[in-house]
């Protein structure tokens, strides 16, 4: 697919300002140096734009996106009028820490079906001193774009009806490398009102009980001990987006282990979707940890304690043979019925 429109604006940090700057925008040429470093950016858009996300309703519930209105009022138009409506959104969520950046809107159509990619680059302040009063020319965007070509933050839309398509997209973050949870906040949550099609919570949840699953049915003490292992890694995870496979990746659990916990997923693919990740609702799901032992004694503790609450002596490796110790005042006793 081609692209039939590009505009261009300049965008400063307006948020809490009084007096946000005026935003400078241009038409950028179907040709050129600028074009052809666009150009790949659109093509690829599907691709390169791995977190799956939807325009969130209303507070009252309502079907309705202020974001998607305003979107939505660019495709259909297609000049600065409506583009600078967007660009106002970016600019009153754009803090000091985001900077200076390039918005871009470009636009393709094949017979009924409308591509539209909306992305930020950062921008060379250094020469602002150029900066046209009631305009921004090519030149000028060329200059300050060349720097960050392959730096940016881009989101990406398709469809056919402005009634019933363009809920869901994709996005991306090239500007960033381990803050991931950066682009949940400023690009997706505040730009675009939209949040990740796997919520945060569903997200977490579903990888957690896939963990304790492996933990509970798999015989390999191996296995075991690596989710063991993961349990103790993932409690002290701060916020930010991440799919199952990326980590695991992260915390480099073997690929026999990762197996094993994909298989209790409840379709393959969602071991690769992304989500943001809640540390609070994972430990809902692995709070209690659980040891038998062949003598018929059972251990148990909050996960993330229980090495603290149990000391644990190895007593014959070749054996696998281990000894526990604790010590602490009895508070409560109870029995539980035998496991069927």
């Amino acid at each position: 697919m081609d692209i039939g429109s590009i505009h261009s604006f300049l965008i400063h940090p307006g948020k809490s300002a009084e007096e946000p700057r005026e935003i400078n925008g241009a038409s950028v040429p179907m040709s050129g140096k600028l074009f052809g470093m666009l150009k790949p950016v659109f093509a690829t858009a599907e691709e390169e734009c791995p977190h799956n996300i939807a325009f969130v309703p209303e507070a009252d519930g309502k079907q309705k996106n202020e974001c998607r209105d305003c979107l939505i009022g660019y495709m259909k138009d297609s000049d600065l009028q409506h583009g600078r409506e967007v660009a106002k959104r970016l600019q009153c969520v754009t803090t000091h820490r985001s900077g200076l950046g390039l918005l871009f809107l470009m636009i393709g159509k094949e017979a009924s079906t409308i591509k539209f990619v909306v992305s930020r680059f950062p921008a060379d302040s250094g020469i602002l001193a150029e900066e046209k009063a009631k305009g921004l020319t090519v030149e000028f965007l060329e200059r300050i774009f060349m720097k960050s070509a392959t730096s940016y933050k881009a989101a990406v839309y398709s469809g056919s009806s402005y009634t019933k398509d363009f809920w869901k997209g994709k996005a991306a973050d090239k500007q960033i490398n381990s803050a991931e949870s950066y682009i949940a906040d400023y690009w997706i949550r505040d730009f675009l009102r939209s949040d990740f099609l796997t919520p945060g919570e569903a997200g977490t949840r579903r990888l957690a009980i896939a963990v304790r699953e492996t933990m509970n049915r798999c015989t390999n003490p191996g296995v075991k001990m690596d989710a063991v292992a993961l349990h103790h890694l993932v409690a002290g995870m701060s916020s930010q987006v991440v799919s199952a496979k990326k980590l695991l990746n992260q915390f480099h659990v073997p690929d026999s282990t990762q197996e094993q916990i994909k298989a209790h997923f409840p379709r393959a693919k969602l071991f690769d979707e992304n989500f943001s990740f809640v540390p609070e609702e994972f430990l809902k799901h692995v709070a209690i940890r659980i040891v038998e032992l062949d003598n018929g004694g059972i251990l148990a503790a909050e996960a993330e304690r229980f090495d603290a609450v149990f000391t644990r002596e190895v007593v014959n490796a070749p054996a696998n043979l281990v000894r526990f110790s604790t010590q602490g005042r009895i508070v409560d006793q109870r029995f539980r019925k035998v496991r069927p």
